[in-house]
């Protein structure tokens, strides 16, 4: 049995090529709305569109089971991991140990996948039992295609985050991943929060919600990803990186608010609060550690900038979802 799993993991590494998964991230953005547009015709049967978000949710929880990921160590700084050590061994190290990028979320922020993981459990094992006569049946089928596409990318960025990626443009393969997941989850929301057919607040929460958190964490978390890479490398400028974490945290707050009053979506606007946060408290212990450091080094540079732009965006964020809920509250 552990030979026969030995082989089967050797395998997958050995398919586990940079330049085979960087081509397999970019053709899935130009294919994934015809997707959509298959499973919402009708000639595709209730069954078969009920079987694919299971399929789907299958092979993105075994995936994420596969070990050797840099996730768990999105900021390992703790003041003197990078002690004494040159640049060219800080540039090997993965993102989260090298304590360089300005977007490094507290531990604490990733309990949300249990939700994310638990809440598509439950959602896609109701589907099994649901009729395609129901009133929603249309907008699960509107969701399907988005929510395969986004589970196939979430495989492949669980491919591409690792140490064999750290090397040239591989490096953004995994944000390429990331990305595209929010890409097509926001298809998925669009799905349901801009739809005309009425739903239950029952029906949000077993169907829906799950999935408003994927997309606004993932928003958050692609943006995370790229801040990573980018600072990954030892030849990259303190300004640079501020620079990059500054727009980040903007954009953000931009998109955070965008979504939440164009899809009156406070669901969406509070998980962008909670990213934003967890980075504000990621860069309160940065400083704490670094108070005797140079100003000007790599990850420290711009790091109270940064902290405060996160807490204003965290708080714009949710005094706009407060304001949605009871909008949508008084219509209602």
């Amino acid at each position: 049995m552990d030979t026969c799993g030995k082989g089967i993991g050797m395998s997958l590494s050995s398919l586990n090529a940079p330049p085979l998964v960087a081509t397999l991230s970019l053709s899935c953005f130009p294919v994934f709305r015809s997707l959509q547009d298959i499973f919402q015709r009708q000639a595709v049967s209730w069954t078969v569109v009920k079987g694919a978000n299971l399929c789907a949710y299958g092979l993105s929880l075994w995936s994420v089971s596969r070990p050797g990921r840099y996730d768990g160590e999105v900021d390992g700084y703790d003041g003197k991991i990078n002690e004494g050590k040159p640049p060219s061994e800080i540039a090997k190290m993965s993102p989260g140990k090298q304590g360089r990028t300005l977007l490094p979320p507290a531990g604490w922020a990733f309990a949300i996948w249990g939700p994310i993981f638990l809440g598509e459990l439950v959602m896609v094992g109701a589907q099994l039992t649901l009729e395609e006569s129901s009133e929603i049946a249309p907008i699960i089928r509107k969701v399907t295609g988005p929510y395969v596409a986004a589970q196939i990318f979430q495989t492949l960025w669980t491919t591409s985050f690792r140490p064999k990626y750290n090397q040239g443009v591989y490096k953004y393969v995994s944000a390429v991943n990331l990305s595209g997941i929010a890409y097509a989850l926001s298809f998925c929301h669009e799905a349901y929060s801009m739809s005309n057919i009425n739903y239950t607040l029952g029906q949000y929460l077993l169907y829906f919600l799950p999935l408003s958190l994927h997309f606004g964490w993932t928003t958050a978390a692609a943006l995370v990803n790229w801040n990573s890479m980018f600072a990954l490398g030892a030849e990259v400028s303190s300004k640079a990186v501020a620079w990059l974490g500054h727009s980040s945290v903007v954009g953000a707050t931009v998109i955070g608010l965008f979504v939440t009053l164009k899809r009156s979506a406070p669901v969406y606007g509070g998980v962008i609060v909670w990213a934003l946060a967890a980075v504000a408290s990621g860069l309160a212990n940065r400083i704490k550690f670094t108070e005797k450091e140079d100003r000007n080094r790599v990850g420290v540079h711009g790091a109270e900038r940064q902290r405060i732009l996160s807490y204003s965006g965290a708080i714009a964020n949710l005094v706009t979802s407060i304001v949605v809920s009871f909008s949508a509250s008084s219509l209602s």
